[in-house]
């Protein structure tokens, strides 16, 4: 059932301004199709504004095919999504070999009815948002208090401005709260990660005229209490990546 968050989205997870660099590597469980390697970085950004959440992720990636020479793809998304969850501002940027591929740029409205995105670039476009959509911040809130209230399975139509069909239809599995796993700790700030409950979450992103019952790409994470991700497996079928946290920052709080 899909549920609406819109109404509860300023009293959501207590969420921590901070900066998450995280290595990105082939996943070696999975049998990847084209795909000999596949290597990176990607930083993750969430800073409270006060009044509203400003978003910046980065993702810089070298592929490795058997039929060509090595490629990089470098994907920008910036965002700055009001705390009430009415709002959001948002910039996509893709490039390949240094040349740009898409470039996105628009605002979005939601309310208790149906919400509405315009864009502004590639061209101008305007489109109706399902009613109870919801935006990347807000859905992550959301996500912690349903895993708080011990909830396995929850829905939301996600809009993030980075396609311009429309929101995802997003299904989520939380699983049971999980200890830190063993290993090297990231450097930087780990007291963030310090006291924090936390679950693995599984991640289904459907297009919103998905026919086919297949999701376009899932995400795993080890998702703790205060939204900073653990680590991560970005799975797109074809091949999936392992993003491990390696550097951990806390932001500045706000004088409001």
């Amino acid at each position: 059932m899909l549920l609406l968050a819109f109404a509860d989205a300023a009293a959501a997870a207590d969420l921590v301004s901070h900066r998450a660099t995280y290595e990105m590597r082939l996943n070696p469980g999975r049998r990847a199709m084209g795909v000999i390697d596949v290597r990176g970085l990607m930083v993750m950004e969430s800073v409270d504004v006060c009044d509203a959440w400003e978003t910046k992720q980065r993702i810089r990636l070298t592929f490795l095919r058997p039929d060509t020479e090595e490629f990089v793809t470098d994907s920008a998304f910036t965002s700055f999504e009001t705390k009430d969850g009415s709002s959001m501002q948002f910039s996509v940027r893709n490039t390949q070999n240094g040349e740009v591929e898409e470039e996105l740029r628009g605002q979005a409205e939601v309310g208790p009815g149906a919400g509405r995105a315009n864009f502004t670039l590639p061209e101008p476009r305007s489109f109706d948002l399902p009613a109870g959509t919801v935006f990347p911040m807000a859905h992550l809130s959301q996500l912690i208090e349903h895993a708080k209230l011990g909830e396995k399975v929850v829905a939301y139509n996600v809009f993030d401005g980075a396609r311009l069909d429309g929101a995802f239809k997003v299904n989520a599995v939380i699983g049971k709260a999980q200890r830190p796993p063993p290993g090297a700790a990231p450097k930087g700030d780990v007291g963030l990660m310090r006291n924090q409950p936390a679950w693995m979450v599984r991640l289904a992103f459907f297009p919103a005229d998905d026919q086919a019952g297949q999701p376009e790409y899932e995400v795993s994470m080890d998702l703790l209490g205060n939204g900073i991700a653990r680590s991560m497996v970005l799975d797109y079928g074809d091949f999936a990546l392992d993003a491990k946290l390696q550097r951990l920052e806390a932001l500045p709080k706000p004088k409001c």
